[in-house]
């Protein structure tokens, strides 16, 4: 079982007597506990030996109770405690007269974790609140890395809405697949760019292309991204989420959206314009879900011309349970029949199978994607 930090941390009387190992080891228990992966969102690699990493990974994330432990205020203190001891180590500490170089760096690493896991618990003192900091790599040979950090809510049980408080794998997976080719999707092209992510949760995708774009200075053409919602809380907390990666800009701007009413009733003027591209992650959950969807794209979607073919790039889980929810997509985009109307239609163009690792205890290794690229045809 996994015991609390009061439990399995060592004393903090005695932290600076343990070993850089046995102290990366106890950040490890406290990263995973207060800032854990969200489930599903690594793409299956190559197999690799075991780190220990993984191994501690694996096991806390078998435990039952955690939420429990994590909504624990005297554990959560203690913790921020035990942090604020080994962050306050380095003033004792000099780096500069250490004639080994290897260890230096490896306690200034150290030490940097520490600082930033203390910063995600100071920023989680809410029962069911998790802020977690993703890092991307990105660039023709990776090199580039991209730093976000995203806060979860607690869902509310009488609000099946608030699943958007959280991050959701496929937001994840999305996420990747767009900073592995950003130009695939024709985020730097030339002209001005507009861009729509539906049902944005706590917004890591439209951060991570405002974070993108941001990198990339005054070479390229304005963009514009939106990110939408509905809930009163998942808007609130996106909201938040937006202002802590992007304090001083617009970047990416918050809209409201309700699929059910859209287009029929009056709407922000901010989709008077239709959208070049066009996302969505892991927001199909409702047998209906597929048919709104729809008609906000027949709007939303701006037709493609000789030099654009604008795109909806959709990811959803394969999950068991819903499977009549996930196959509604590929009845409602199928193509026309031969004798049906003419014009336009929006249509699959692309349906591929991206699959992540699962943790063992879902009784599962891997966790299945539909990735879909719906267009005008």
């Amino acid at each position: 079982m996994i015991l609390p930090p009061t439990s399995q941390l060592p004393p903090i009387h005695s932290v600076a007597s343990y070993s850089i190992n046995k102290l990366r080891e106890a950040l490890l228990y406290l990263r995973h506990l207060y800032n854990p992966q969200v489930q599903g969102s690594r793409r299956c690699r190559q197999k690799q030996p075991s780190t220990s990493d993984e191994t501690t990974q694996l096991e806390i994330s078998n435990i039952d109770g955690l939420d429990e432990l994590r909504s624990d205020t005297f554990e959560r203190s203690y913790a921020m405690r035990w942090l604020t001891s080994l962050v306050s180590l380095t003033a004792d500490w000099d780096l500069e007269s250490n004639s080994d170089d290897t260890r230096s760096r490896e306690w200034e690493g150290l030490i940097q974790e520490a600082a930033s896991l203390l910063a995600v618990c100071s920023g989680t003192a809410g029962a069911g609140v998790v802020v977690r900091d993703f890092v991307f790599k990105h660039g023709k040979g990776m090199e580039r890395t991209l730093n976000i950090q995203v806060k979860d809510i607690s869902l509310d049980n009488k609000d099946y809405g608030s699943v958007g408080a959280q991050t959701w794998g496929g937001a994840c997976v999305l996420t990747e697949i767009i900073l592995d080719d950003p130009e695939a999707f024709g985020l730097f092209d030339t002209h001005g760019l507009r861009i729509l992510e539906l049902g944005a949760g706590t917004g890591l995708v439209s951060l991570a292309l405002g974070k993108l774009f941001e990198g990339a200075g005054p070479l390229i053409p304005p963009r514009t991204i939106i990110a939408t919602d509905y809930y009163p809380s998942v808007m609130e907390n996106l909201a938040s989420n937006i202002q802590t990666n992007f304090p001083s800009s617009d970047t990416v701007q918050v809209r409201s959206l309700d699929w059910s009413s859209f287009p029929s009733e009056p709407t922000d003027p901010s989709f008077d314009t239709p959208f070049d591209l066009i996302l969505g992650a892991d927001i199909v959950y409702e047998a209906q879900h597929a048919i709104w969807i729809k008609s906000c794209l027949t709007r939303l979607l701006r037709k493609p011309t000789s030099s654009q073919d604008p795109l909806f790039h959709l990811m959803i889980p394969l999950r068991p349970t819903h499977s009549f929810e996930s196959s509604t997509i590929d009845n409602v985009f199928a193509a026309p029949t031969p004798d049906g109307p003419p014009g336009l239609h929006l249509v699959i163009i692309s349906r591929d199978c991206v699959l992540c690792d699962a943790e063992p205890d879902r009784g599962q290794d891997h966790i299945e994607y539909a990735y879909y690229r719906i267009g005008w045809r």
